[in-house]
């Protein structure tokens, strides 16, 4: 049996039933870009120790295909987990005696992820421009500078997760793309992905004075939408945005960035690390502290430089 016939015999005779749909297309889709054009046709019973050390430190110098940027140990490791629960699998059902994997070890991460956000000035340029158009087509780009939202939460947002009494965002779902029972990709709605995802943000003022303008006229029941009502898909809203930071001649960031930005201005105006966590849907405080350690760095360093001598 090769390491492709096993991992799909794994996932979809399985392990299909454990997880979230997403999950499994996530695992399919690393399997088919990183595992099987390296080690997918050796035959399970060949694999030792130290040839699947030796695929995980290709991996390490080896390009994500979607990116064109080196794997991060975020995806290496999420390959690693899934050969763990492959080997895992083969020797409790003898296929295999000896578990290769046993002995081999995530790929540490970073001491300090630098989150990439836009200066004061850039995200002034982008509002600006924003508030110029004559459309609400832009909207979501303002709602995730305000309120840190993932894309695939901000494309699933609908005007009942609005409440302008409250003043707050319902985030109850999450945008994504999985494979039908055809084979063709397609978008699809479920609930985040963890407990601590469903959260309710508080909203600024203005913001809540925007959203119920906007509530009171708008045709879709999308918050992402074409003024004509037609919902806006992830791609085009992506490609957007993409697109007016070069008509802006601002640095090209991705656009989780704006999610670092909010993060980023909430920490520059002293907003507590539990209350940025959940506001970001983190799973704790460790998370975002991990995350814009670098921002924190930056913060204390200014703070630092008001202190007065006193003699």
């Amino acid at each position: 049996m090769t390491i492709k016939e096993l991992i799909f015999e794994w996932l979809y005779e399985n392990h299909k039933h454990d997880v979230k749909e997403r999950t499994l297309t996530r695992y399919e889709s690393l399997s088919q870009t990183n595992i099987f054009p390296y080690i997918g046709d050796r035959e399970v019973s060949d694999m030792s120790p130290r040839e699947i050390q030796r695929f995980v430190n290709l991996l390490k110098s080896t390009d994500s295909i979607r990116t064109g940027r080196p794997l991060s140990s975020s995806s290496i490791n999420i390959v690693i987990t899934i050969l763990k629960m492959v080997f895992n699998y083969a020797t409790e059902f003898e296929i295999i005696t000896n578990n290769p994997m046993q002995r081999i070890k995530k790929v540490s991460k970073k001491e300090c992820r630098v989150a990439s956000a836009f200066t004061r000035e850039e995200q002034m340029k982008i509002e600006r421009y924003i508030e110029k158009q004559d459309t609400d087509e832009y909207f979501g780009i303002i709602l995730v500078l305000y309120t840190g939202l993932r894309i695939g939460e901000l494309m699933a947002l609908t005007w009942k997760d609005v409440n302008v009494k409250k003043g707050s965002i319902s985030i109850n779902k999450t945008v994504y793309r999985a494979k039908d029972k055809q084979g063709h990709w397609t978008y699809k709605i479920d609930t985040p992905k963890t407990a601590n995802s469903q959260r309710e943000i508080p909203m600024p003022k203005f913001l809540i004075e925007k959203t119920k303008e906007m509530k009171s006229r708008v045709k879709s029941k999308y918050v992402v939408a074409y003024d004509s009502g037609e919902p806006i898909q992830d791609k085009t809203f992506v490609h957007r945005y993409s697109r007016m930071l070069k008509h802006l001649k601002i640095r090209k960031l991705n656009f989780h960035c704006l999610r670092h930005t909010f993060a980023t201005r909430a920490l520059e105006s002293k907003m507590d690390i539990k209350t940025l966590s959940e506001i970001l849907g983190h799973a704790s405080a460790s998370t975002t502290l991990n995350i814009y350690a670098h921002s924190l760095a930056n913060h204390k360093k200014q703070q630092m430089r008001k202190l007065k001598r006193l003699i």
